[in-house]
């Protein structure tokens, strides 16, 4: 019986300091600046930031707003190659390969301290055009940004 007590008092110990959604951030609220964009891709920056502050958001251990630190990004690439599954389909595209970059930049204390400095993260898809292209490959940016914000949040939130 003394030998499941002391069990029992060993492991309550050792989860004591266990923290619900993980380590601590090194800040706990962020500012999303606004996006910049460098691609001849318009209406990037509207999505990206809407993602970004989705995932953000969705971390229990900080608030979003002015504070303790904050986000710059900028969609630094943007690259759509097509590849063809035909054998004897040299210029006519049936897929496109679509890819999106973008450049962060994280600061707390002021700007003083910086956790990540142009750091890239990037997200890669495939369409498969069935109808408008234009109109599908528009669609695909709402995925391609989620993916970023989610590494972006992972980044910006990973203990220091």
């Amino acid at each position: 019986m003394k030998r499941l007590f002391i069990l029992f008092v060993a492991v309550l110990s050792g989860c004591s300091a266990y923290r619900l959604g993980g380590p601590k951030a090194a800040f706990h609220h962020i500012e999303v600046a606004p996006i910049r964009n460098a691609t001849a891709r318009t209406g990037t920056h509207a999505v990206l930031h809407g993602k970004i502050v989705e995932a953000l958001a969705a971390d229990p251990r900080i608030k979003i707003g002015p504070g303790d630190a904050v986000l710059e990004a900028e969609v630094t690439r943007y690259q759509r190659d097509g590849f063809t599954t035909k054998t004897g389909d040299a210029y006519t595209f049936t897929s496109y390969r679509v890819t999106f970059e973008v450049r962060c930049t994280l600061t707390v204390d002021g700007g003083k301290r910086s956790l990540f400095k142009d750091r890239v993260f990037k997200s890669t898809a495939t369409l498969q055009v069935a109808g408008d292209p234009a109109a599908e490959e528009l669609s695909l940016g709402a995925p391609l940004f989620g993916d970023i914000a989610a590494q972006i949040r992972e980044a910006a939130t990973t203990a220091w």
